[in-house]
């Protein structure tokens, strides 16, 4: 930012947002304001100014009319009766307006003015030095129309405008028109035009420096509440959240998304210290066990085969369970990182289906197993992902589920979009207030703690993984006694 580059004393680090939004605040706003300022007060002096030429115009025009509609009466006088009456039938014009001054003579050397100054200010050598002509536009029969301009001149520290016209009568009398307009007032006016505006200019500059400072650290008080928050927030206190403005502005979705984050993030910590604590109580028991046999080995079990044996059976099966936990761990971190994405493909779930259905009745002949499919229910994934996901829903059912019962498959096709993957069992059920955290990694029902079905906890909780990186859901309804329905929902893109 170019502010960064001002140099200016004392200061060593670079310009915070909140100058850099006021200076630039005040920056546009005072170049906006000083053009205004000189447009209106140009184009204001422009107006007094046209109005005073046009003034002046209006009055020769005026004194011209007067001649011609008075000629007759003129040439019936004697030339030096003439000037009197033209002055007598413009006095009511000119009463009123003590800024114009005329003066009037004809070629006969007879003289009538208005006002004395005239006698100072219209000389030849006071003229010529504006390189105007005295008589500079003539009016007769021929010419009566002819465009007139308005000169300018300064006299004392004070400025006029000029007109110089003649009217040719019949008689060959020539009347010499000559029109002043004094323009102090014009320009008192538009030096109180600039006082005033120039005031007013302060007074609006002071103005936008308190609007733009105050409504700067008003608009940013959020973001700075953003940073102090920011700066409170460690690992150990997450729960911190801030506070929204209710302006339902950009700031407010900002602050939204970043309360998200938070509560994602003491989530995901939150999940972390979980998974670290349940981990560490779910090896603790192999080990102690592995431990167990180890110093029974060391005391009777050297010279006793059978203990000895029972024993290294013993660490094996833990051994065994262990590694099906390590690996049951990793592909959970493979599939939150997205590791199998790349392998994503068209799938119709309607022959993985029906190739599941075959098999299980020869993996598991104690359970009775049925196939409601569909035809063609496309969906976009990894084959071998949702393969392990509905093989383990059918080996959660089976394990739930006494000898004899029934577990059903299910595919159905929800507005040519979303297929849905069902696998009922007529099972034990599941409690409802146990629901909601079947899916949590190490997790078991209370009558499971026993680990009697030899799982790891983590079952659910990989097929959950798998359809979130399908970008799909995990549906769970179960009534006790009564079975469990579990369904996955995919979409067909």
């Amino acid at each position: 930012m170019w502010f960064d580059n001002l140099n200016i004393p004392g200061r060593k680090k670079p310009l915070k947002i909140y100058h850099r939004i006021v200076y630039f605040f005040i920056l546009a706003l005072t170049s906006v304001l000083t053009l205004s300022f000189v447009m209106v007060f140009f184009f204001a002096q422009q107006l007094i100014l046209n109005e005073s030429q046009s003034t002046m115009i209006r009055f020769n025009d005026y004194v011209i009319n007067t001649i011609d509609e008075n000629r007759s009466l003129l040439l019936s006088l004697p030339t030096d009766k003439r000037l009197e009456v033209i002055s007598e039938k413009l006095y009511p014009y000119v009463k009123d307006n003590s800024l114009i001054a005329y003066r009037l003579s004809d070629n006969a050397e007879h003289i009538y003015q208005s006002s004395e100054i005239l006698n100072d200010l219209l000389t030849a050598d006071n003229l010529d030095q504006y390189n105007f002509h005295f008589f500079e536009f003539s009016f007769n029969d021929q010419n009566k129309n002819q465009p007139i301009s308005v000169n300018s001149l300064r006299y004392n520290q004070t400025q006029y405008y000029y007109v110089g016209s003649y009217y040719v009568l019949e008689d060959g009398n020539i009347i010499y028109i000559q029109i002043v307009k004094n323009l102090h007032d014009s320009y008192v006016f538009m030096t109180t035009l600039f006082v005033l505006m120039v005031s007013i200019s302060i007074l609006g500059l002071i103005a936008i420096i308190i609007i733009g400072i105050y409504g700067t650290k008003h608009t940013l008080k959020p973001l700075i509440e953003i940073s102090e928050t920011a700066k409170n927030i460690t690992e150990n206190n997450l729960n911190i959240r801030i506070e929204e403005t209710g302006n339902k502005d950009e700031l407010d979705q900002l602050i939204v998304s970043l309360n998200q984050m938070i509560q994602k993030l003491e989530s995901a910590f939150n999940n972390q210290k979980r998974f670290v604590s349940d981990a560490s109580h779910e090896l603790r028991i192999p080990l102690t066990v592995i431990q167990g046999y180890i110093d029974i080995l060391a005391d009777w079990g050297k010279n006793d085969p059978q203990l000895r044996d029972e024993s290294i059976e013993a660490i094996r099966d833990e051994i065994q369970g262990m590694n099906k936990m390590v690996e049951d761990l990793l592909l959970i971190t493979r599939i939150e990182n997205n590791y199998y994405s790349t392998d994503f493909k068209v799938l119709d779930i309607s022959l993985i289906l029906e190739k599941i259905y075959y098999q299980w009745p020869m993996i598991d002949p104690d359970h009775n197993y049925e196939l409601k499919t569909c035809e063609h229910a496309f969906v976009h994934g990894n084959e071998g992902l949702l393969i392990q996901a509905i093989r383990g829903l059918i080996d959660n059912s089976r394990k739930y589920t006494e000898a004899g019962g029934t577990i059903t498959l299910i595919c159905k096709v929800h507005d040519e979009k979303t297929t849905e993957i069902t696998v009922s069992d007529s099972g034990c059920g599941i409690p409802n207030n146990e629901l909601a955290k079947i899916k949590e990694r190490f997790y078991r029902i209370n009558h499971d703690r026993s680990r009697a079905t030899g799982g790891t906890g983590l079952g659910l909780s990989i097929i959950d993984s798998i359809v979130t990186i399908h970008r799909g859901e995990l549906i769970i309804t179960s009534e006790l006694n009564q079975g469990t329905n579990v369904s996955i929902l995919l979409k067909k893109d």
